[in-house]
């Protein structure tokens, strides 16, 4: 994976930011704790920005900074054309721009995303076309117990449009 952003990048990528990791650390110990716990598998409440950056280098993450959104990826080493993928943002339009730039530049076309159940970016996830797949129980540790961790996914066929439309 590239850690920089295509020079045929849209305008809108001029605003994107790439972090590294304990840049995108000590973002995401900053960012809301609701929508930052279990970011791509991280919990900055629990783990430090040393530890934080470790976790998402040995994973192989990429986290980019827009405006107020943290948005994330990493590949599945099993399967190069889908990506793990996470927002701090409700908004959906961040997590578009990321879904296309990874459909784009990494030929992409399958997504996962891991969440609690309380998570205050599933309104992204939804408006993005995400569903539901399944749950993992008690798969986080947060605030002193186990806590259950939703499976949603997003596959584009190579031949639609972000729409799923053919084209």
């Amino acid at each position: 994976m590239t850690d920089t952003l295509p020079e045929a990048a849209p305008a809108a990528a001029a605003d994107v930011e790439l972090l590294d990791p304990l840049g995108a650390a000590r973002a995401l110990d900053a960012a809301p704790r609701a929508a930052a716990r279990g970011f791509l598998g991280a919990d900055p409440v629990t783990q430090n920005p040393e530890l934080t950056a470790r976790h998402l280098a040995a994973q192989d993450a990429r986290v980019l900074r827009r405006g107020d959104a943290l948005l994330g990826y990493a590949p599945n080493p099993l399967q190069p054309r889908q990506a793990r993928v996470a927002t701090t943002s409700p908004d959906p339009e961040p997590l578009l721009a990321l879904l296309e730039f990874l459909r784009t530049y990494h030929r992409c076309f399958s997504f996962v995303a891991e969440t609690p159940a309380d998570s205050p970016v599933l309104p992204a996830l939804e408006a993005c076309g995400f569903t539901s797949r399944g749950v993992l129980p008690g798969h986080l540790f947060r605030s002193g117990r186990h806590v259950d961790v939703h499976v949603h996914a997003l596959v584009r066929r190579p031949d639609t449009d972000d729409h799923g439309r053919e084209g």
